[in-house]
């Protein structure tokens, strides 16, 4: 069994964050959103399940980034018009509504 399945929040917090480092770090200077999706910890970040949804919202929500591969990963939606693609901000935005009609933030 994957421990960071039953992980208790502050640990699945901190494996988030440090993963979220790593991907940063490793994709800084990359284009391709699909290189930048692929990356090692960006895959394990989305291997964690939808108990990661609210962090990455969070992270949105803080500074619109490259999260939707994950976030339509996790879900199995996708809330960004086809007139928004390619618009980081607009994009975040509307994941950001999703996530409140949804209730993964409030």
């Amino acid at each position: 069994m994957n421990p960071t399945l039953v992980a208790p929040p502050e640990r699945l917090s901190a494996l988030f964050r440090q993963l979220a480092d790593e991907w940063r770090a490793g994709t800084r200077y990359l284009s391709s959103v699909t290189e930048v999706a692929m990356h090692p910890a960006y895959q394990r970040i989305i291997g964690l399940g939808p108990q990661v949804i609210p962090l990455i919202l969070g992270e949105l929500v803080k500074q619109p980034e490259q999260w939707f591969w994950a976030l339509v990963a996790l879900t199995g939606e996708d809330p960004v018009p086809v007139s928004d693609k390619g618009r980081v901000r607009a994009m975040a935005d509307a994941w950001l509504k999703w996530g409140r009609d949804n209730g993964w933030i409030t």
